[in-house]
């Protein structure tokens, strides 16, 4: 079976090859021969077509139906006999490479670098149940509504009488500080003074 990308089978392949990698962090150890690899699992698989193409009509169409795909950057599905056993199921296309060469006139070489697509993970459920029929109108306005979120998920206390002993501290600390301005008036008075003379 020809490689498939999604319902496209690119046209007039010359080379297909796949590539395999495992992250691995490496960390030097003073005084140690070689290094220490922490093995962080399997790196995105990477696949690269190459091919090439004869006319202008040919490489028009080529070029309008990868460009399509590429912009759209959507995964899609992937199918390839040198690939069956990785379980590769779909792809985005990462990059595509085009040229046109003098001494070939009317051949149109590609070469394009499709890479593993993983579903990224659920978000993680925060344990926050707002209702099934609670709308909050996020998809509509994003403006000061929400600063009300708060008082849409639980009522809160009354933090009045919490705030008494620091109204009673601030005021003892205005009192003490108030006198200081007394205590250091003869100082105030030398350094005018020396600043005088």
């Amino acid at each position: 079976m020809n490689p498939m990308i999604g319902e496209w089978e690119p046209p007039k392949i010359e080379a297909l090859s796949a590539v395999e990698t495992r992250r691995l962090a490496r960390q030097s150890v003073p005084g140690l021969s070689g290094d220490l690899h922490q093995d962080m699992g399997r790196g995105a698989m990477g696949v690269r077509i190459s091919g090439s193409l004869t006319g202008d009509e040919a490489r028009d169409t080529f070029l309008q139906t990868l460009r399509e795909k590429f912009y759209a950057g959507d995964p899609v599905d992937f199918v390839s006999d040198i690939l069956e056993e990785a379980e590769l199921e779909q792809v985005l296309i990462e990059r595509f490479d085009v040229a046109e060469r003098n001494d070939a006139p009317g051949v149109f070489s590609y070469s394009m670098v499709l890479r593993e697509y993983t579903e990224p993970p659920e978000p993680p459920n925060l344990g926050l149940d707002l209702g099934a029929d609670l709308d909050l109108g996020l998809d509509i306005d994003l403006g000061l509504d929400l600063l009300d979120l708060p008082g849409l998920l639980t009522d809160l206390p009354d933090v009045g009488p919490l705030l008494e002993p620091v109204a009673q501290g601030a005021e003892a600390l205005s009192e003490a500080l108030g006198g200081a301005a007394e205590a250091l008036g003869p100082l105030a008075e030398i350094l005018n003074t020396g600043g005088g003379g």
